[in-house]
């Protein structure tokens, strides 16, 4: 139960920054709101580091919705650094295409994973969690290709490489390789 609300919140406030690239056809705004939102987030972080019974007050109230690890930065604050530099660094349609990848292809693999997951490929990755991240976000390229008429390859590829590094352990937080790597191979694949 604790995984489907932490991805619903995901969901609603992950998908303000990219739905706002869309309403507005440009990325300046939803840059201005990335730039608070990572702002506050700094700011929560370093008043989590500093004082860290202010933390502990603030998980006590919000029970596990949150997951932290001591001394490293919240998945939140890696997302919104994700997100950030997607808009700062890549063409608008790819920025839009990894965030959305981002937060449905997380969800769908974590929930449908989670709930459903049988075959193991990593720790705490599944087989089917994997083809449910892969389907839902198959889906959003299709939306996004009729949407912007980018070649549909670039975005099942940019699909393709934020599955493969949501299963993939490494040790930089999923929400900065998922976010920027796809990104970064959609961004080469749209300028050769």
């Amino acid at each position: 139960m604790i995984i489907e609300k932490r991805k619903a919140y995901r969901i609603v406030f992950g998908c303000i920054v990219p739905t706002l690239c869309l309403l507005t056809s440009e990325k300046y705004f939803a840059l201005i709101i990335a730039s608070f939102f990572l702002t506050l987030l700094l700011a929560l972080e370093f008043e989590r580091f500093k004082n860290p019974s202010v933390w502990a007050w603030l998980l006590s109230h919000l029970g596990n919705f949150l997951k932290t690890i001591p001394g490293v930065l919240t998945g939140e604050t890696f997302f919104m650094i994700a997100t950030f530099l997607s808009l700062l660094y890549f063409p608008f349609p790819i920025a839009v295409a990894s965030l959305y990848f981002l937060i449905f292809g997380d969800a769908a693999s974590g929930v449908l994973g989670t709930r459903y997951g049988k075959v193991q490929i990593f720790p705490h990755k599944s087989l089917e969690g994997l083809f449910a991240g892969i389907f839902i976000n198959m889906i959003i390229a299709f939306l996004l290709y009729l949407k912007f008429h980018l070649s549909f390859y670039i975005f099942a590829a940019g699909v393709l490489v934020g599955s493969i590094m949501e299963v993939v352990s490494l040790k930089i937080d999923d929400n900065i390789t998922v976010g920027l790597i796809p990104g970064i191979i959609m961004t080469l694949l749209y300028i050769f």
